[in-house]
């Protein structure tokens, strides 16, 4: 059942991070006074964001599904447990992961139905707050609820704010391709809206990457415990690569900043470069794919300190 609960963990979160992340974009890169083009930009940007919503809130909730019952078959030690009515009820209310998927199945339901309603103001708004709390609610699940007292309570809050820096760096690469993919196609109008949003999107990401260095640095505190452990465990160096993985995004991320948003900020006909940007942007985006590989086999893993007490 282990390879049930990775490809569903690895599901959920790609999901739930897109929804989030392009949730965020709105507000950070596209929000402000709208001129002519940019209100067309977010007429566009709307149409093609509520799409890409619902069908993330589907997945959520479905992958969601597939995880509650692969925990339901591992805690039993059997996969006919997984339709088994009394022991999914057992896991669901009689377990701490349970009582918090209960939420979190919830927030997965008024998410999709946020994203169905006829358009109002409020939808938007609604979308961003249901996936957020959709986000924050796997750091109340796996190893940030191991210990006890203010060390639990510390492990889960480091790893709410995580996930949302996560959220903020991963989930906003999506609709950045999309919004460089229009520019390099679109004409002028759709480069002068990317000229404007990319350098936020660059300011965010400082930020993100700062909380995702410094939070998960305190993880592998928590959860390896030393720098012994990184490279004698298992669990430390399925770690490890996940740091090398987050340390490649930044380098490629850096070189975006520093040498392609220069050239797109300049250049009066910059359709090459903004192909050049949409396609470095792809990388970061399958690095990231790969660091959310990683973290879904690491959820099915007992965590160095274990062995290194």
């Amino acid at each position: 059942m282990a390879e049930v609960l990775i490809v569903s963990r690895l599901v959920q979160l790609a999901a739930v991070i897109v929804v989030f992340g392009c949730g965020a974009f709105r507000l950070y890169g596209l929000g402000g006074d709208p001129t002519p083009t940019s209100a067309n930009a977010l007429t566009v940007f709307h149409a093609w964001f509520w799409r890409v919503a619902t069908v993330g809130a589907i997945v959520a909730l479905l992958s969601a599904l597939s995880l509650m019952l692969g925990v339901a078959a591992n805690m039993a030690g059997t996969a006919a447990a997984a339709l088994d009515p009394d022991t999914i009820s057992k896991v669901m209310l009689g377990t701490s992961f349970g009582r918090v998927w209960c939420w979190h199945l919830f927030f997965a339901l008024v998410l999709i139905g946020a994203c169905l309603v006829p358009r109002v103001s409020w939808r938007m708004p609604a979308i961003l707050v249901l996936s957020l709390l959709l986000l924050v609610s796997l750091g109340w699940v796996g190893h940030a609820v191991e210990g006890q007292g203010a060390a639990r309570l510390v492990h889960q809050i480091n790893q709410m704010v995580h996930l949302l820096a996560a959220g903020l760096w991963l989930g906003g690469l999506v609709p950045l391709a999309w919004l460089l993919a229009r520019a390099q196609s679109r004409g002028e109008a759709w480069m002068s809206v990317a000229r404007d949003v990319v350098p936020r999107f660059s300011q965010m990401g400082y930020a993100a990457v700062a909380l995702l260095a410094a939070t998960g640095a305190v993880n592998a505190l928590l959860l390896v415990g030393n720098a012994e452990a990184l490279v004698s465990t298992p669990y430390g160096r399925l770690l490890s690569l996940k740091i090398l993985l987050f340390l490649a995004m930044v380098a490629v991320a850096l070189f975006n900043r520093f040498r392609l948003l220069p050239r797109l900020q300049r250049e009066a006909k910059a359709s090459a470069t903004a192909a050049a940007l949409a396609r470095s942007v792809l990388y970061e985006q399958g690095l990231g794919f790969a660091i959310l590989m990683v973290v879904s086999v690491l959820g099915t893993w007992p965590p160095a300190i274990h062995h290194h007490g």
